[in-house]
């Protein structure tokens, strides 16, 4: 059991690296996941976004469809007027000659009689008619009395015809109006559906573009923290090297010292790089105004203008300069793979290799110009990082 004690010692005494490089490995996995995550749930809400923008297009074919049914509609209902319309006057033309005529075959109708069957004659009068005289002038006046009454009729049904016209037309119009109206609505939720369309577009741009833009730029600061965490773990064991060839000559034993990476301060100790409240939160986030989620790696706190951005620890400054979305950026290396990030400085006044105190001026605050998930206000982008890992900072800065 003895040998077993000190054969497991030994192990972890000469191979305390493995350790130490599985748990940064882990980290980075967990890293991985996390980001192919939120790029995985940008790809589900891009096709949110695809599945919206197919169905407004196939409402905006509809309302066109009804929109044209509604035109042929129209059209038939303007043709129909029209030949009312025309009817109309055709028929009020033939009432009007009916009128004129009427007084003067009913004065022709009214003389003959009077002088064939009203005034008296002798029998032995000269110009008596003879019985065929006598039916024939009664036939001929009895044929115009019966054209002078179809003629009456015939304006009484010509009057009816006009009034049933009128009554028609005005329901026609009617109807016009009211497809005039149904053709607004239409025309309005046309033009609505379109500016639905065109702003789902737009935002479906936006969210590709951001989709691209956060994971270059997730990958790009990675890779610059990776940067800097392997140069520490190649100077820390270039110092550990050092320190036991030190004691070799000396003839004492080194001090083993571990390479994980480690915020070496208590929880919610750290002062804030700037006073304000935070506008965006560490991880995942949902934007109403976008109707998607936002993934961010550090926090957003609100700040005034030109307002300075102190540094939340003592280190060295590694790295000043414009960074992608980030805007200007300023890394902070407060040792033992304890890093801090400040973003979107309108000014940078830290320079690279600069040792900064807690509290040491590091910029000035300028706006959140990041696209569809940028607020436009003043701002500052703050992420602490264990390592290559981003952590909470919320979890380290001092309570509000």
């Amino acid at each position: 059991m003895a040998k077993i004690l000190v054969l497991f010692s030994a192990c972890l005494f000469l191979f305390p690296g493995l350790y130490a490089a599985g748990a940064q490995e882990a980290a980075q996995k967990q890293k991985l996941a996390q980001l192919k995550k939120q790029a995985a749930q940008k790809q589900e809400e891009l096709k949110k976004y695809r599945e919206r923008e197919a169905a407004i297009s196939k409402e905006i074919s509809v309302l066109e469809s009804r929109k044209a049914a509604a035109q042929r509609e129209k059209n038939k209902l303007e043709s129909d007027i029209n030949y009312v319309e025309q009817t109309l006057l055709s028929t009020e033309d033939k009432r009007a000659a009916l009128e004129r005529s009427m007084p003067m075959w009913r004065g022709v109708v009214t003389d003959e009689i009077r002088q064939y069957y009203l005034t008296p004659r002798c029998k032995w009068c000269p110009g008596d008619f003879s019985p065929e005289e006598d039916l024939f002038i009664d036939r001929v006046l009895t044929h115009k009395a019966e054209f002078s009454v179809a003629l009456q009729e015939e304006n009484q049904a010509a009057k009816q015809k006009i009034y049933d016209f009128e009554a028609r037309n005005k329901k026609l119009l009617a109807q016009s109006s009211q497809i005039e109206k149904r053709q607004q609505v239409i025309t309005t939720n046309f033009l609505k559906k379109q500016q639905d369309l065109n702003l789902t577009k737009k935002k479906t741009a936006q969210i590709r573009e951001e989709l691209n833009e956060l994971n270059k730029s997730a990958r790009a600061l990675d890779d610059l923290l990776a940067k800097f965490e392997r140069q520490r773990k190649e100077a820390a064991a270039k110092q550990q090297a050092r320190a036991e060839a030190e004691a070799k000559k000396a003839g004492t034993t080194a001090k083993k010292q571990s390479s994980i990476a480690k915020i070496d301060v208590p929880r919610h100790s750290l002062p804030w790089p700037v006073q304000g409240q935070i506008i965006s939160n560490f991880g995942k986030e949902y934007r109403r105004d976008l109707n998607t989620w936002i993934f961010r790696d550090g926090i957003k706190i609100a700040a005034k203008s030109a307002e300075p951005v102190r540094s939340v620890a003592s280190g060295e400054v590694i790295y000043a300069g414009p960074f992608r979305s980030y805007g200007n950026v300023v890394i902070v290396d407060h040792g033992k793979g304890f890093f801090s990030i400040y973003g979107f400085l309108h000014t940078i006044e830290a320079v690279v290799g600069e040792k900064l105190p807690q509290g040491g001026i590091i910029g000035t605050a300028g706006r959140d110009t990041q696209q569809s998930s940028g607020t436009g206000r003043y701002a500052v982008y703050f992420e602490i990082r264990q390592g290559a890992t981003a952590v909470d900072p919320t979890d380290w800065l001092k309570p509000l």
